[in-house]
């Protein structure tokens, strides 16, 4: 039963991702499950994370690297708040995720170029690595953020809205972004975030084209015709 299982999940583990990201961006509007209740999302973030992990990677070295990393983020995590990007005390934390994430995302692209046709698994991972790059630079958002707070100087951000700038208003700020929206609520104000949130925007259309010139070429393979020779 537990072999059935097992090989289930690496079967699955680009859509399982997809389910937890997409919960994650649901309940992103409750901004107290990032700043205090994060505890409740680190153990099945982790559990994921593992899945991925030893579903995607060919190396045993770096199989047992991530593993070590996930287990202490995991352990941080418990130990302090705002573990997952920033919203706390926690520096050391938020930064081990930041590195998950990045490895994740290049376990999924490494696993796209390997792909040799086109399926429901790789539709998912494809969707999984563009939110991911919202993701990613969330975090990277909320560390400057966080480097201001703690520098004393004013918010990196200014919106037209609200008063005070929340993790969730960050996520909401990333993902407009990088599908080029950019509804204006939300205005970068330090130098920094403005860089970042130019590279942001042309990473997205980079990924979008690089993603859908793969998946084209893939079709044109399956559907290539067979040429005979006149010998």
């Amino acid at each position: 039963m537990s072999v059935s299982w097992w090989t289930w999940i690496r079967g699955h583990k680009w859509r399982l991702l997809l389910f937890g990201i997409t919960s994650l961006l649901l309940i992103s509007p409750i901004s107290e499950i990032y700043n205090r209740q994060d505890a409740l999302i680190t153990p099945p973030i982790a559990a994921l994370f593992l899945a991925i992990i030893f579903a995607t990677a060919k190396r045993k070295r770096t199989i047992w690297w991530l593993t070590g990393l996930t287990v202490n983020w995991f352990v941080l995590s418990r130990a302090t708040t705002g573990s997952g990007l920033f919203a706390g005390r926690s520096l050391l934390a938020p930064l081990l995720f930041m590195v998950l994430l990045m490895a994740i995302f290049i376990l999924l692209a490494r696993w796209l170029v390997r792909a040799t046709h086109v399926d429901t698994e790789v539709i998912c991972a494809a969707i999984c690595g563009y939110l991911l790059l919202g993701m990613l630079w969330l975090g990277l958002y909320a560390a400057v953020e966080k480097v201001r707070l703690l520098l004393h100087h004013p918010s990196a951000f200014v919106s037209t809205t609200m008063h005070e700038i929340d993790l969730g208003d960050l996520l909401y700020f990333s993902y407009t972004t990088l599908t080029t929206t950019g509804y204006g609520d939300i205005i970068p104000r330090g130098r920094e975030v403005r860089m970042l949130a130019v590279i942001e925007a042309m990473a997205g259309l980079f990924y979008n084209t690089i993603v859908i010139a793969r998946f084209v070429g893939l079709y044109g393979l399956k559907n290539k015709p067979t040429v005979y020779s006149d010998d």
